[in-house]
């Protein structure tokens, strides 16, 4: 419904568009707490339009390595996205969005493909918190929701601190929901953003993590826009 509304908004005039994008190398792809590559390294890369009128739309991808099972093997993540942002003050904007998850190639007889939609708010580009909620999380007919907030502060004219927590709740799928938190500082150069960041969550969850992929951890994010 929501990738309908926005996809008629964006339809009813030709308003300018900027084009913005980058491509990465981690050492590991976290992903609300949990690492979604084995704790390898990563590749990633996204691109996206902007509209002058609120409206956005994109897509993101990254290699992964995830294993359900013996036969169940995700390689590749791609995320088509769009939403809307507006300015409600000097200080606040709010936002509406919608997230296609897929993984082409994906192997077994389970369809792992998703969508995700939320609301989100942020203050003076310094702080967010959003709220995200999936009806048919693995196309298993069982829903999700996910609250996170997130802060960052800027120290000098290149580095800058952040810190973020969340909960992630599956228990319709899993019985369990489970939190996450991050802390991390960013080195803002001209050519790269360069991030250095600790993760951790309280606890594995069956068929979102294993004990494995959901303990702490230690990412090096090399971040180039074009």
């Amino acid at each position: 419904m929501i990738f309908m509304f926005l996809a008629s908004g964006l339809g009813q005039a030709a308003p300018a568009a900027e084009f913005g994008g980058y491509v990465a190398l981690t050492s590991d792809y976290v992903k609300r707490g949990v690492s979604q590559s084995d704790g390898d390294p990563s590749i990633q890369l996204s691109g996206d339009l902007s509209f002058d009128n609120g409206f956005y739309i994109g897509a993101w991808g990254s290699s992964v390595d995830i294993q359900n099972g013996p036969s169940r093997k995700r390689d590749v993540e791609i995320n088509y996205y769009l939403g809307y942002a507006m300015d409600i003050s000097s200080t606040w904007q709010m936002s509406v969005g919608a997230v296609a998850y897929t993984y082409p190639g994906q192997t077994g007889n389970v369809d792992y493909n998703y969508e995700e939609y939320s609301l989100g708010a942020s203050f003076d580009d310094r702080m967010w918190l959003e709220f995200a909620y999936s009806p048919d999380l693995y196309n298993t007919g069982q829903s999700s929701t996910n609250i996170d907030v997130f802060a960052e502060w800027p120290i000098d004219g290149i580095w800058s601190l952040g810190a973020g927590a969340g909960r992630y709740d599956t228990s319709d799928l899993t019985g369990r929901a489970y939190s996450y938190w991050q802390l991390g500082a960013t080195a803002s150069l001209s050519w790269a953003d360069i991030d250095f960041r600790f993760h951790d969550t309280d606890r594995a969850v069956p068929i979102i993590s294993t004990p494995e992929r959901a303990k702490s951890r230690f990412v090096v994010k090399i971040q180039i826009p074009f």
